[in-house]
């Protein structure tokens, strides 16, 4: 992961962006256990590498297809956000619309307390980690979710995949000044 992370600086440096794009300082091993511990699940070595070297960034322009990439507090808050709506209810009245894609990998349902935001956009839109996947998926599946979301797309089987989207998606960006235009 800090071979990627080296790749990412070099990519943001390279565009002149680095500054803007604002990453945080690494976090403690200590309170990414205590996130993983109130989310009840255990990140891949990967993020928790990821969030040591990296905590997220300080909410400028976003490195992850225009979304934020969240520090470990960031994504302990959003997902208690998800967890003051009433899941079951929420579910049961967007059943008829949810829907998955590829189908069967997740679980078409409006919001899952085993989905865990790493970004987010100004909508209440996530990309993040997956650890209750549908029959076809994969534990750990990197998925797009929110609130926008009918249907929840595969973004990477894995977190390590996930990263290295990233890094092939910011090598072929552009910064137009105020975020890079990259697909992910």
């Amino acid at each position: 992961m800090r071979e990627q992370w080296e790749q990412i600086e070099r990519i943001l440096r390279t565009h002149s962006c680095l500054d803007q794009i604002g990453l945080r300082q690494g976090t403690s091993c200590d309170k990414i256990a205590a996130v993983e511990s109130h989310l009840g699940v255990n990140f891949p070595d990967s993020l928790r590498t990821l969030l040591a070297i990296h905590d997220g960034q300080d909410g400028r322009a976003g490195l992850v297809g225009g979304e934020q990439l969240l520090s470990a507090e960031q994504i302990q808050r959003e997902w208690d956000v998800w967890r003051s709506l009433d899941e079951a209810v929420m579910n049961a009245d967007c059943a008829d619309f949810m829907a998955s894609h590829p189908k069967g990998v997740i679980k078409p349902v409006y919001t899952n307390r085993a989905w865990v935001p790493l970004t987010k956009d100004r909508g209440g839109n996530h990309i993040g980690l997956d650890f209750d996947p549908d029959g076809q998926g994969t534990v750990g599946q990197v998925i797009r979710f929110g609130r926008d979301q009918d249907t929840k797309l595969l973004v990477a089987k894995s977190f390590e995949a996930f990263v290295e989207k990233l890094v092939i998606s910011l090598s072929e960006s552009k910064w137009n000044g105020e975020y890079l235009e990259s697909n992910i």
